[in-house]
């Protein structure tokens, strides 16, 4: 069962880095290259909730996964303490992303284009200068959770080599 257990885990967090450089790295940069950015950024809209949102649902299940473990596994929360620490970071970071700061983006975007529709060019402007400061936020955060992810990986993956040999040991 616990091998089961390991394998999901890293398969969980494998999914999510491929999501997030395929959304970050190729689908959001395609978009925007292909398309007028009001259009690419209605796409792009349609998507990011669910990549964000997948961010915090996979972090959880992760969670979930390791208290299974640590039911026949005692010593597992002290042995996956780095490992416990960053995944709350990637479900806060995930959390903050698809709760918070999209939706201020979505507005900001959206008060954009009302107001270049309206004529009102200079007002525009202001707003737009105000989602640059949000994108920046969100690129840098989901950068971050990129980061972390490789990093529960690496942990988790070393960790599951360490107890494997030690098992072939006993």
């Amino acid at each position: 069962m616990n091998k089961y257990i390991n394998i999901a885990i890293l398969l969980l967090i494998g999914a999510y880095i491929g999501f997030n450089i395929f959304f970050s790295f190729i689908v959001a940069p395609l978009l925007f290259s292909h398309f007028n950015h009001r259009l690419a950024g209605e796409i792009t809209n349609l998507i990011f909730p669910y990549y964000f949102a997948s961010g915090w649902i996979i972090g959880i299940i992760l969670y979930t996964l390791i208290a299974v473990k640590s039911i026949k596994e005692k010593n597992i929360i002290k042995d996956l303490k780095g490992f416990l620490i960053g995944l709350v970071f990637l479900i806060i970071f995930s959390m903050a992303l698809h709760k918070t700061i999209l939706k201020m983006g979505q507005e900001a975007n959206r008060q954009y284009y009302q107001l270049l529709d309206e004529g009102k060019k200079v007002e525009a402007q202001k707003i737009k200068s105000q989602f640059k400061t949000i994108h920046t936020v969100s690129t840098i955060i989901n950068f971050s959770n990129l980061l972390i992810a490789i990093y529960l990986f690496v942990y988790f993956y070393l960790y599951n080599e360490k107890t494997r040999k030690k098992e072939k040991n006993i």
